[in-house]
């Protein structure tokens, strides 16, 4: 009987009753024992176990997923127990029944009898050799297993569970011993190595590194003592992990940022091989779309991974491999909101009918890393300033980037870069700050260089900061000409190792820096104002065409500092067919100033300009206008059929607005006239020359930028903008930026 921990239980001490494998017992573990006793006398070369050590082998997947999360309804296993999800999932798995009267005992010690049922049916599970896993295994009966014991065990069950194609093959060297293959060198816990065997202390070591023993804390594994039957779930499950044991039918997990594995199973746990695997995702946003109200998939805001055509099992669909998985590969584009992938089997011809019951899905958050092509630098300077006060910090990110300008992650080994800040006092009692761009300081120039290498971080990213301090702070010698003094530091970065021009070629040599080399201007000088930002309250208005129209722009005055400038009178000026209020307009407190005026003309791509007003100037179009003070309204049109036709063509123009929560595009060449076009899910969708879905194209009409937009196109055939019912065709052209 289990010698427990609180109350005894003499009528339920033994693990409840379950068919059990009968395997005939193989010779030869007690001199196998006896052979790592002579080896234990050989020192292994490793590095002991503190609490800074990280395992280097532990598993990407977990066995415990799907409906290996189910609640067992042990009535002794709460809500908040720490192995509640490790007794429930060995439990699923028939690995433990508990005790028959609805209780699992969390808390009593695993008997040896019990240790050897465990591990009988785990090693069943996994598709394993019970026999090569028990063995001769000599501690029978009531008595406690201990830890030193159970690592023995468990090791041996993922030697016989574990092959080449496992992500982490576990194995034994010629004496016995075990081995990870991958870890060249296994650390190990400074007590099982001075109190086990050679090869239960590097049992103790390998489940370290594959994460299914944490040990006792401060470097300790405690192998003399008890494993409780909670403790005992969560090391089986953790080596299931390392197996072929997923739960019955298909479970989807993603093991890295992006990515995601796809597992089949028949009944018995065992792998599916060549089982048809149909995915799709969806945008998290837009989950509630993806079903429709029959249960049949809305296959416009759907996107077949790895597949032309979700929802239905189809010849193009992939197969799962002998280890009964499936990769579909980087799931592209996850928005921030997440993107939920959605996974099934079935055979040919299957459609899927009842919405997402019966589907495995994840959501995806974080996107799969991207491949670095170079470094962009870039400065926390406020929006529009051009200069930053004495004693303020500037900071500068170093930030590995893709080739569509997005943030990538370092190339294996990492990515560093050189570093030289120089700086020089360029004025010293000047009558005024003149606001020019500062020019960079050569290679020569400098009365002070700093130089370092930093490497970017896990996310690509490394920073550094410069400041400068006021060179006359008291200005008490200062000559009445004036007293502004100002300083350029220029900061130069230059790659010494990481991405490559070409990353397929490792001979292609050091990729390129953006905007690697800039200069910031220190200085003491006034508040002036020096730019301005102007925003639209609608950045496209349908053209009146008869009466008028109403707009309005919010305007933003900062002076060089990029400090908001109260009291700036400010007008505008825009499209002739505008009006704008004759009286100028003072910036508040913050800066800002919101004006309206009207419209009365046909479609146009109007530019707004932000002007300073100055007194008794009546033509404001004479005024200055205020740097970066413009912004673009479209005023459209909307297409219409032409006489004797049902549909139209709208030729390809570029890209100026996309909308995708009102499916709406707003296309226009350069001083042509912008128009509408709108989409549903009943039209066609075409980028470059593939056909994609709704949710494709919406993907690419995300990654246009507002602020800076590529010339790409869009185009539309069996167009009419009065009868959603006709199918149209949306061609996206990618131009890029001429």
């Amino acid at each position: 009987m289990p010698r427990l921990r609180g109350h005894a239980r003499p009528l339920q001490a033994k693990e409840g009753p379950m068919a059990q494998l009968v395997k005939k017992r193989r010779p030869g573990w007690a001199l196998l024992v006896v052979g790592a006793l002579v080896a234990s006398l050989f020192a292994v070369p490793a590095i002991a176990i503190d609490d800074d050590s990280k395992p280097d082998a532990k598993a990407t997947t977990s066995a415990c997923v799907g409906d290996a999360t189910g609640d067992m309804m042990f009535s002794d296993v709460s809500e908040g127990h720490a192995f509640r999800a490790a007794i429930n999932c060995l439990a699923y798995y028939e690995v433990t029944v508990g005790y028959g009267d609805g209780t699992f005992g969390p808390n009593a010690d695993v008997s040896n009898e019990e240790m050897v049922l465990f591990m009988e049916r785990a090693a069943d599970k996994a598709g394993a050799d019970a026999d090569a896993v028990v063995g001769d295994f000599a501690m029978t009966g009531s008595d406690p297993v201990d830890r030193g014991d159970m690592a023995l065990l468990i090791g041996r069950l993922l030697v016989a569970a574990t092959t080449d194609e496992s992500p982490f093959n576990v194995t034994n060297n010629a004496d016995g011993t075990f081995a990870v293959e991958g870890v060249a060198t296994m650390d190990y816990f400074a007590d099982a190595r001075s109190q086990l065997n050679r090869v239960k202390d590097s049992a103790a070591s390998a489940l370290y590194e594959l994460g299914v023993a944490e040990g006792t804390g401060m470097g300790y594994f405690s192998p003399a003592s008890t494993v409780s039957r909670g403790a005992m779930a969560a090391f089986i499950t953790r080596a299931l992990a390392h197996t072929t044991a997923r739960p019955e039918g298909v479970t989807i997990q993603s093991h890295t940022p992006g990515e995601v594995t796809i597992s089949v199973r028949d009944a018995n746990f065992r792998p599916l091989a060549n089982a048809v695997v149909d995915v799709f995702s969806v945008s998290d946003t837009r989950i509630d779309e993806a079903f429709n109200a029959d249960g049949s998939c809305n296959k416009p805001r759907l996107r077949g991974e790895g597949d032309t055509s979700p929802c239905e099992i189809g010849a193009t669909d992939a197969v799962t491999g002998l280890s009964g998985d499936y990769s579909p590969g980087t799931i592209e584009n996850v928005q921030p909101g997440g993107r939920t992938v959605f996974a099934w089997t079935g055979e040919q011809g299957d459609k899927v009918e009842n919405g997402a019951e019966g589907l495995a899905s994840i959501s995806l958050t974080e996107t799969a890393p991207a491949t670095a092509t170079n470094a962009k630098v870039t400065t926390d300077l406020a929006k529009g300033a051009n200069r930053a006060a004495f004693g303020s910090t500037i900071t500068v990110t170093i930030q590995l980037v893709d080739a569509d300008g997005g943030d990538a992650g370092p190339p294996d080994g990492g990515a560093s870069y050189r570093v030289v800040v120089r700086s020089l006092v360029a004025d010293l009692n000047a009558a005024s700050d003149d606001l020019a761009e500062p020019t960079d300081l050569t290679a020569t120039e400098g009365s002070s260089v700093s130089t370092s290498t930093l490497d970017v971080d896990a996310s690509g990213k490394v920073t550094f900061t410069i400041t400068a301090v006021d060179p006359d702070p008291n200005d008490d010698d200062d000559p009445d000409t004036g007293s502004v003094e100002r300083v350029r530091v220029t900061y130069a970065v230059t790659q010494v190792s990481g991405p490559l021009v070409d990353p397929a070629d490792p001979t292609s040599g050091q990729a390129a820096v953006t905007d690697g080399t800039d200069t910031v201007m220190f200085s003491d000088g006034m508040s002036v104002f020096k730019s301005a930002v102007v925003t639209p309250a609608a950045d496209y208005l349908a053209a009146p065409g008869s009466g008028s129209a109403n707009n309005a722009v919010s305007v933003k005055v900062l002076d060089q500092y990029g400090k908001p400038v109260r009291g700036h009178e400010v007008r505008l000026t825009g499209s002739a067919d505008s009006a704008f209020p004759s009286r100028a307009r003072r910036t508040d407190s913050s800066g800002t100033v919101r004006i309206g005026y009207s419209y009365d003309g046909d479609g146009v791509i109007e530019t707004v300009t932000a002007r300073t007003h100055e007194a008794g100037n009546t033509d404001p179009t004479t005024l200055t206008a205020i740097t970066g003070g413009t912004a673009t309204v479209y005023w459209y049109a909307t297409p219409e059929v032409p006489d004797g036709q049902t549909t139209m063509e709208v030729a390809a123009a570029i890209l100026r607005v996309a909308n995708v929560e009102k499916n709406i595009v707003v296309t226009a060449a350069d001083g042509g006239v912008p128009q509408v076009l709108v989409y549903d899910d009943n039209d066609q969708f075409v980028i470059g020359t593939g056909f994609v879905t709704m949710a494709a194209f919406e993907e690419q009409l995300a990654k246009e930028d507002g602020d800076d937009p590529d010339n790409n196109t869009v185009g539309v055939t069996g167009y009419d903008p009065n009868d959603a019912t006709k199918v149209a065709r949306f061609t996206y052209t990618v131009v890029g930026d001429s």
